[in-house]
């Protein structure tokens, strides 16, 4: 018989209720919503999480408490405007203000996801997604671990871990070229089907660790991966960058004397024609585009245009971070691994790569390939046994460098030499605009003019669900920011960073430890594009310009409260920082003491090991990394493939 009792009952749920009346009063548009529905989809949310159900009964007595004692009376029993004016004040608080947060977050997000105030804000949450699809032949070649009934040992020329922008590119050319390769994957092979624009869902499926690993340093920066077949190709934006020739200049300058861009430019054209780089269509960027158009060009700037992407025939449908509903935008898992399959391959998906299997012969390190373990659909586990010629390792720069180390790859650069491009992002509102956020490219417009100052200027508007979860107001702010959404213009900044961060074993494989800080010069260059940004928006007519943080949002309107902003020395955990394009943890080097591997991507000291993903990349780009990435791997892969077909 189901248990239809709510979660939070007795006085704990008297305080809830009085907590969804306070933070979402009414506003122009939104109205109150009711308690009761908020609460039981909030009971819904806690229902599967004994943990997270604690700790919201825990910060509701908190609550409670800390109103008592500045009040001398229970929050429970305050009036609400007086409880909306203390969650307000209380929001500025850096300790109070993130507990509420924390504490909101069920209920913020059963308001948000509420069917009317998604209609009234012009938004979704989901998109209509076809049944079925028509089924490839090379589908035949792709095995789960779901359903296997019993362990498994194969051979093959190469097996490659991941399928990322890396592991993907590796092993689409390897295949090509005749060799036996299989793919192993630990997350699942998913599908338009599955891409149904529900954050609740797609998220779980898409993003390892549910999208929380985050660096900590000087502030905490949130560096959303991906666990799927595609990778984090199948959650990024689609911008398609080449390796900008000063960054292929800094190379060489180490030593790493093949890398110019004559050498990578057939690389470069491959990975453009698979992934159908082009344009983004200026329809689909949207009013932002305008904007920001017109307050560069206002401020003296020159270099703005459509980004170029890998998405053909996109309709800006505005769900790129949750894997494309329509199958336009070329992520891995629609380009490379199919193209791969086509050619010979295949692909486990759901198995986790552990071991690699090692020989040792007259002092000499080899590696024979790996074991990987996955659970059948009775739960019991499985162990995949593949032995290979070559093992080439495409995790990503989060994951890459404590699997090498656990097992047995030693070197001073490995989990070291982390960047990741900080970003920043300044909201505005332009009560006049419908920038049609939620149906439009969510970073399809750049601006370049400082790009060889190391700053970069490029588009990140977020569904409405995030504009109303990532801000850290309160009450009637809170109501009065959300509604606004489709006049808020939403864009970026990313600085390309001299700063080096370090990735360690963490909590689990999903929550790595990752340590980074921004250094002076970083942040000195974060705190000019953030300006920049500001006084583009200025520039526009914005009535307001908000530079949000973890904990606070300035907003200003004019350039002298900009001015007064600065003047104030605002240090990196003011701001809202998050980074997407981890890099470097395991860079290749001309020579052992300045990388873990050679120019080729091999091990140093370790025969038939191979890197090829984000964390081969010797340094920070400058540029959005899954060209790079692809392109480097496929000359990897191209050297590794002759050097197997001429032992």
């Amino acid at each position: 018989m189901a248990d239809n009792r709510p979660v939070l009952a007795g006085h704990t749920r008297r305080i809830a209720e009085r907590l969804v009346e306070a933070a979402f009063p009414a506003g122009e548009q939104l109205p109150a919503p009711d308690s009761a529905a908020v609460l039981g989809a909030a009971d819904s949310a806690l229902a599967g999480s004994p943990a997270l159900r604690r700790v919201v009964s825990s910060l509701l007595w908190w609550l409670e408490l800390r109103y008592l004692a500045t009040h001398g009376t229970r929050f429970s029993a305050a009036s609400r405007e007086a409880r909306s004016a203390f969650l307000a004040a209380n929001a500025r608080s850096p300790v109070a203000g993130n507990l509420l947060r924390a504490l909101s977050l069920p209920f913020r997000t059963a308001y948000l996801l509420d069917e009317a105030n998604l209609a009234r804000m012009k938004s979704r949450n989901g998109v209509r997604v076809p049944a079925s699809i028509e089924q490839a032949r090379w589908r035949s070649q792709v095995s789960t671990a779901a359903d296997m009934a019993q362990d498994e040992e194969l051979e093959c020329d190469v097996v490659v871990i991941g399928t990322g922008a890396g592991g993907a590119a590796a092993a689409l050319e390897l295949a090509g070229r005749g060799l036996a390769v299989v793919m192993i994957e630990e997350g699942h092979y998913y599908d338009r089907r599955d891409f149904n624009g529900k954050l609740t869902e797609v998220i779980p499926r898409l993003y390892r660790g549910l999208g929380a690993t985050s660096a900590i340093g000087n502030n905490i920066i949130p560096i959303p991966i991906g666990r799927n077949v595609g990778g984090t190709t199948t959650i990024n934006s689609g911008t398609c960058l080449r390796t900008p020739d000063s960054t292929l200049a800094d190379w060489r300058a180490e030593g790493l004397a093949d890398f110019t861009p004559e050498a990578m430019d057939p690389y470069f054209s491959l990975v453009e024609e698979v992934l159908k780089v082009q344009q983004a269509d200026p329809r689909y960027v949207g009013e932002i585009g305008n904007v920001i158009g017109e307050g560069a060009r206002r401020i003296g700037m020159t270099e703005m245009r459509p980004l170029r992407r890998n998405a053909e025939g996109c309709d800006g449908q505005g769900l790129c971070q949750f894997g494309c509903p329509t199958d336009a935008k070329q992520s891995t898992n629609v380009s490379f691994v199919p193209r791969a399959l086509e050619r010979g391959a295949f692909l486990f998906t759901g198995f986790r790569a552990d071991t690699l299997l090692r020989t040792r012969e007259n002092g000499v390190e080899t590696v024979t390939g790996v074991v990987a373990h996955g659970r059948n659909a009775d739960g019991n586990k499985v162990r995949l046994t593949v032995r290979a010629r070559a093992t080439v390792v495409s995790m990503g720069s989060l994951i890459t460098p404590n699997f090498l180390r656990d097992n047995g790859v030693r070197s001073p650069w490995l989990g070291n030499n982390l960047s990741i491009h900080p970003a920043g992002a300044v909201t505005a509102w332009f009560p006049d605009r419908d920038f049609a956020n939620g149906s439009t490219i969510p970073q399809g417009y750049g601006v370049y003019d400082l790009k060889e100052q190391g700053l970069m200027f490029e588009g990140g508007t977020i569904p409405f669900v995030g504009h109303g979860l990532l801000n850290p107001l309160q009450a009637n702010d809170f109501v009065r920011f959300t509604e606004r959404y489709q006049q808020t213009a939403y864009f970026g900044i990313m600085v390309k960073d001299t700063s080096r961060g370090k990735v360690r074993r963490g909590l689990s494989r999903d929550l790595p430890l990752v340590t980074y800080s921004m250094n002076d010069a970083d942040f000195a260059l974060f705190r000019k594009g953030i300006d920049t940004l500001a006084k583009m928006y200025l520039a526009a007519g914005a009535k307001e310009v908000c530079i949000p943080g973890l904990s606070r949002m300035t907003v200003v309107r004019n350039l002298q409260e900009l001015d007064a902003f600065w003047a104030s020395n605002p240090k990196p955990r003011h701001f809202l920082v998050t980074a997407y394009h981890p890099l470097g943890t395991a860079r290749i080097g001309a020579s052992a003491d300045r990388g873990v591997c050679d120019a080729q991507h091999k091990v140093w000291n370790t025969e038939g090991l191979y890197v090829m993903d984000g964390s081969s990349v010797p340094s920070s780009l400058g540029a959005n990394p899954q060209v790079t990435i692809m392109a480097m791997a496929t000359r990897a892969a191209r050297m590794l493939g002759e050097q197997l077909a001429n032992p």
